[in-house]
């Protein structure tokens, strides 16, 4: 390759390089409203889980309203943040808190193991033994 070329290449790169990074950015900024949108809906699913422990049990009705409580407060405090702000902020915590951080991956890792293990629950409307091989205990029907 002759250096015409290789400079043709540098300035082609230099030219998509910050397109990339433009859609890149919006894409992780769509995707982080999402994610707080779910962190909102967390947090409501949690209160009306309070309420509907208050009788039964109150104790436990108090700690997940404060859960409830802390998931709105995170949802209010990322709706205003850009996606690379909230990754600056991630790896600054993470490098002062490394044990809380490797903690939090060894829970989320779990959690998502059991998420697998389960499936996807089916559609409503279709049969609940539709697409599963392992029911009727391999003997044939016929």
């Amino acid at each position: 390759m002759d250096q015409s070329s290789s400079n043709g290449a540098k300035a082609t790169v230099a030219d998509i390089v910050p397109a990339v990074k433009e859609q890149a950015g919006k894409l992780a900024d769509k995707s982080m409203a999402s994610g707080v949108d779910a962190a909102a809906a967390v947090g409501k699913a949690a209160e009306s889980a309070a309420q509907s422990l208050d009788e039964a049990l109150p104790a436990l009705a108090g700690y997940v309203r404060n859960a409830a409580e802390y998931t709105n407060k995170l949802a209010d405090g990322l709706r205003d943040k850009k996606a690379e702000e909230l990754l600056t902020t991630a790896v600054t915590w993470s490098r002062q808190q490394p044990l809380l951080t490797l903690a939090g991956a060894a829970v989320l890792g779990f959690a998502l193991s059991r998420v697998v293990k389960t499936g996807v629950t089916p559609a409503v409307g279709s049969p609940p033994n539709e697409g599963r091989t392992d029911v009727g205990g391999g003997v044939d029907e016929a």
